[in-house]
């Protein structure tokens, strides 16, 4: 079997929730040895979120830590105790990466912050993933998922066709933040990974409102080049976002004057939006609403995949929307197999979301499927650290080391 794109590297995950895990996950995916430090008694947070098998919480059954946590091991460990702190420091000077999300501060508060990890493992690479970024005046603010999305500027996109600018800015389902800030913080730390010289470790510092400011970047070009303003309020066209069909709903997204010429030719090309005028896009951008109930008539008429592949068909961006049984089931994804299943002791056989790409030389393998809580702890502080039979003793005694290993 070919060898993996990180076979070799080491990585000490020192955080929790989705942006970290999610960054150590796509490493670890590709081959490196990932260790996730969690902090007894409860581990990561993701443990406690759902979704879970027959919605029964259990901190080793959590649908989202599966997921983030294949092919790594967990050290449960107490920094707060005596000699776990120490045990942490080692841990860092064995890797070549360290993965952190938490606030500067709590390295810090260790003794652990960059200056000192770099004096003591001058090739490391500390991959900081914060709210706002390390530098600058909100450096020190908290932040969740959510303050980053709206901070990022994706908040004020939705609901795409709003005529209620009352209601309050809402946030897309799941952790977009989280997962976009981690992709982020996996490309960043590849690359300094690629292009790295003895010796020459670095600061790796992610800003996840800058991770989500990214993806909007199409709307404020748009709004310097072409004078459209993208908010809430409902100046924003039809035909642009979530239009509903006789058995759900399509998205479509119509930016140049030949994909305007594919939906009204899609259309049957109605008198309505055959005028000359029609054809400039700032006109369109002005007007579109006063034909917006014609369109929306006409596509409750069609059927989503109908409309989504003659629209693709006629060189316009559409595409239906799934549920998560259509998404499990979609022929695309089944014929690439992209969803693979994975035994777990706790949690049984669950399909997981695979990877959205095909490497022939190196490709990605689940090893491993997530850990349970401090079931790797003996064999990193013993085989891997290199701890006598006492030292571990010790650390287990004063509460430091939790849980899984021989006392």
């Amino acid at each position: 079997m070919a060898a993996a794109a990180f076979e070799g590297v080491k990585v000490v995950e020192f955080a929790g929730m989705v942006s970290g895990p999610y960054c150590g996950k796509l490493l670890a995916d590709m081959g490196a040895d990932v260790i996730k430090v969690e902090e007894p008694p409860d581990g990561d947070p993701a443990r406690k979120r759902g979704p879970f098998p027959d919605d029964e919480p259990h901190p080793e059954r959590s649908g989202l830590f599966l997921y983030l946590n294949t092919n790594k091991r967990s050290l449960a460990l107490d920094t707060a105790k005596p000699g776990g702190r120490e045990a942490l420091a080692r841990l860092i000077d064995w890797a070549d990466v360290l993965i952190d999300n938490h606030a500067p501060v709590t390295l810090d508060g260790l003794g652990l912050g960059w200056e000192m990890l770099h004096e003591r493992n001058h090739g490391l690479f500390l991959t900081s993933i914060t709210p706002y970024g390390r530098t600058g005046p909100r450096a020190a603010c908290k932040g969740t998922d959510m303050t980053g999305y709206h901070a990022g500027g994706l908040g004020t996109l939705l609901p795409p066709r709003s005529t209620d600018v009352s209601r309050a800015p809402v946030k897309a389902g799941g952790y977009p933040t989280g997962y976009h800030a981690g992709l982020t913080a996996a490309l960043a730390t590849a690359a300094a990974l690629f292009g790295r010289r003895e010796g020459d470790g670095c600061l790796i510092d992610v800003s996840e409102q800058e991770s989500i400011l990214s993806l909007v970047r199409g709307f404020v070009a748009q709004t310097v080049h072409q004078r459209v303003t993208w908010s809430r309020v409902p100046d924003r066209p039809p035909a642009f976002g979530r239009m509903e069909c006789s058995d759900g709903y399509v998205v479509s997204h119509l930016v140049e004057d030949h994909h305007w010429r594919g939906l009204v030719e899609l259309m049957g090309n109605p008198d309505w939006a055959s005028g000359e005028e029609w054809k400039d896009y700032a006109y369109r951008c002005g007007h579109l609403f006063e034909i917006g109930h014609k369109i929306d008539d006409w596509a409750r008429r069609q059927k989503k995949e109908d409309f989504h592949h003659k629209g693709a068909a006629r060189g316009f961006a559409v595409g239906s929307v799934y549920n998560a049984e259509e998404v499990l089931n979609y022929r695309q994804y089944r014929a690439r197999d992209y969803f693979v299943e994975i035994e777990h002791p706790e949690a049984g056989t669950l399909r997981h979301a695979g990877w959205p790409y095909k490497m022939s030389a190196s490709p990605p393998r689940i090893q491993r499927p997530a850990p349970l809580l401090g079931e790797n702890s003996a064999e990193v502080l013993r085989d891997l650290l290199g701890y006598s039979d006492d030292d571990y003793r010790r650390l287990r005694r004063s509460g430091a080391v939790w849980k899984e290993g021989p006392a």
